[in-house]
């Protein structure tokens, strides 16, 4: 049975209006998405300082817990209620309040929106776990052998160990291909830190990744590490925060979130660093966890490891400007070649796509042949769903969700039409809204589909399916990696997420069906992201035993990134990439920004949005592209439109929109991916 502590209870006082003269002093706090910064009355030796978490009062609502931004004296020209401390006396550190204020600053939020993001929403029962002493298990775990350095791993190590002794911000790029072992030279830099009284965080990109790193580094170090993510448990979640609370915690890793705790590294290694997941976008602050380490490494002074096989271009360019260090792992640590590429030109397979097959014979042929033999194999389809549009079989017209401008997409899973971007599912055989015609047909498999075909023409193999669909429930992604990790399944199939670092040493084979998928999206990211993932996916193949294979489908053969992709050059295709990037002013050669701007109202939304475009392309030094409709024009019945803004610095972003559009939604958003 779980243990029981006592629920710390507001005083009455924070409900109580008083005289504003009847206190001594005042404080300014941060309530988690409030408007505005709220004032409130300080009782005599309350103990109440800058970074006291205390209950407040707004309003009639219950009582809830902020955080002092300061004490004052000056007396407010209206009454106050009191901000009564909380039971644990909790206060952050100057350390921890100056990062919250930076990242509102730095991407255009409040503190209060910040703060929604810093504290987790079960952070009241955290501080009651504190105020009850809990205790913090210690457990240990058997220590496992790890193999010997290669050459490489040595010396990148020797540099990293060498940084990790001086002072001030040190940053460093670990650029190894994939199966080179840095996280081998992650797990002794960690050791060394320890043993030097020194803090480590730990960053991976997904939830997914958290348990196998967690593992590895557990049984090199002899303890168990406290995880901390989304998708926990609350017990677990409970124990690492209260470890991080009670400072007891010297290692802890976790997902992007994890940079915003109170807990003051000294060294922070962030893996695959150039995943997408460590930036926030869906609400503001929408903070990169990459970023926010640089900054507290700047401000407070900090070791950044940064590793990766393919690194972000501005992290490369970074590191070749001489602005981090560079450590390069250009081999396999078990000495294994990387795998061989096979393109295959879906274009000269007509009839199979007429057919309506997603498995060229090239791949269905490896793949019969990688499940005979006793190996895995990941195949990634990155669409979910079993077709993704329902055409209507009479006027041939494409059925759209009502609220968003975007097609539906056939999920068997669900039995219905469902909708990407506002989640409503429409009956599957609903009339055309056209023409009212009840016979429809279906255009483009997706995952679903390639599932059930892959299931018909290699029966003998086991398949596990990996997307949004089925990792839904808590633990159900760790359930499906640790499986498939054990060889209870031969096939691994998903979407963009098995891409991401894992290490599979049974997988021989690795197929992308839709190898260009995303390459046509209008953003000048997506040529970057589209080499990332298909390195990133080929390097699950042979990692452990020579003779990996990986065959790339795709419309566009002679695209020239899939080419950098297939020979596994990461020079050649960041070569051009810069070189592009330079001649059209895009980042690393300035900062930039977009900018959504959202109405139900369409005609006072290309207004408003036009007349806001011409006032920036007024400031000096910006360069404003928009407004146009957003990439897709319409969600839950509300219009977008867009502006992307480039700057020489993120400072010159901030001035300008310093001044927002009124009567409309926006949303900003700095460095965006």
């Amino acid at each position: 049975m779980a243990k029981r502590f006592p629920k710390s209870v507001p005083p009455e006082s924070v409900s109580t209006l008083r005289e504003r003269r009847t206190f001594p002093f005042f404080c300014e706090v941060y309530v988690p998405l409030s408007p505005q910064v709220f004032t409130y009355g300080v009782a005599e030796n309350s103990g109440i300082m800058r970074g006291s978490v205390v209950w407040v009062q707004l309003a009639k609502r219950k009582p809830m817990l902020g955080l002092v931004a300061k004490v004052i004296s000056e007396v407010p020209s209206f009454n106050v209620k009191e901000a009564v401390p909380h039971a644990s006396h909790y206060v952050f550190d100057e350390r921890y309040m100056e990062i919250l204020e930076w990242t509102a600053k730095y991407y255009l939020a409040t503190p209060m929106q910040a703060l929604s993001v810093f504290l987790p929403r079960d952070f009241g029962k955290y501080l009651d776990a504190l105020v009850a002493n809990m205790e913090i298990p210690e457990k240990p775990v058997e220590v496992i052998a790890s193999p010997e350095f290669t050459g490489e791993q040595k010396v990148a190590y020797a540099k990293l160990a060498e940084l990790l002794e001086q002072e001030g911000f040190r940053g460093t790029l670990l650029h190894g291909v994939t199966g080179s072992g840095k996280t081998r030279v992650y797990m002794e830099l960690a050791k060394l830190a320890l043993s030097e009284g020194k803090r480590v965080l730990v960053l991976v990109p997904e939830i997914g990744l958290a348990p196998q790193t967690a593992e590895r580094f557990s049984a090199f170090l002899g303890f168990d590490v406290p995880v901390l993510h989304s998708a926990l448990s609350a017990p677990k979640k409970r124990l690492a925060w209260l470890s991080i609370l009670s400072k007891k915690a010297k290692i802890v890793l976790g997902t992007r979130s994890a940079i915003l705790t109170p807990f003051a590294f000294d060294l922070v290694i962030i893996d695959e660093e150039h995943d997408s997941s460590y930036k926030q976008e869906d609400s503001p602050p929408r903070y990169h966890a990459r970023e926010v380490a640089f900054h507290a490494a700047y401000k407070y002074g900090a070791l950044v490891v940064l590793g990766s096989a393919t690194p972000s271009l501005e992290t490369f360019y970074a590191a070749n400007s001489g602005n981090l260090s560079y450590l390069t792992l250009s081999r396999r640590a078990t000495e294994t070649s990387l795998p061989a590429v096979h393109l295959v030109d879906m274009h000269k397979k007509a009839r199979l796509q007429q057919a309506g097959l997603l498995l060229s014979a090239e791949l269905r042929e490896a793949l019969t042949r990688t499940v005979a033999n006793g190996y895995q194999a990941i195949i990634l389809m990155n669409r979910r769903g079993y077709s993704k549009s329902r055409v209507c079989a009479e006027c041939g017209s494409t059925f759209y969700c009502k609220a968003c401008k975007i097609p539906l997409v056939y999920h068997k899973q669900y039995g219905g039409l469902l909708c990407h971007y506002c989640g409503r599912l429409y009956p599957l055989n609903m009339p055309c809204p056209e023409c009212g015609s009840s016979e429809y047909e279906f255009v483009g498999g997706a995952i679903e589909k390639l599932e059930e075909e892959i299931s018909e023409w290699v029966p003998e193999a086991k398949v596990v399916r990996m997307d949004r669909d089925t990792t839904q429930n808590v633990g159900a992604a760790e359930k499906i990696l640790s499986d498939f990790r054990d060889c209870k399944y031969s096939v691994l199939l998903g979407t963009q997420i098995v891409a991401k670092g894992h290490d599979f040493p049974g997988v021989q084979l690795v197929g992308v069906v839709g190898a260009d998928s995303g390459s046509g999206v209008p953003d000048f990211r997506a040529g970057e992201r589209l080499f990332q993932l298909l390195s990133q996916t080929s390097g699950r193949a042979g990692r452990a035993k020579e003779g990996g294979e990986v065959f790339l489908q795709t419309n566009k053969p002679d695209d020239p990134i899939i080419r950098f992709a297939i020979h596994h050059d990461y020079a050649g295709f960041a070569k051009e990439e810069l070189l592009s990037r330079n001649e059209a002013m895009y980042p690393p050669y300035c900062k930039v920004a977009s900018i959504e701007l959202g109405s139900k109202d369409e005609n006072m939304l290309h207004t408003k949005a036009n007349a806001f475009g011409e006032e920036l392309s007024k400031k000096a030094g910006l360069q404003v592209l928009g407004p146009v409709d957003s990439y897709i024009p319409q969600v839950k019945n509300v219009f977008w439109m867009n502006l992307l803004i480039k700057a020489p610095s993120a400072a010159v972003i901030r001035q300008a929109l310093a001044k927002l559009p009124q009567d409309l939604d926006v949303r900003v958003n700095i460095d965006p991916l």
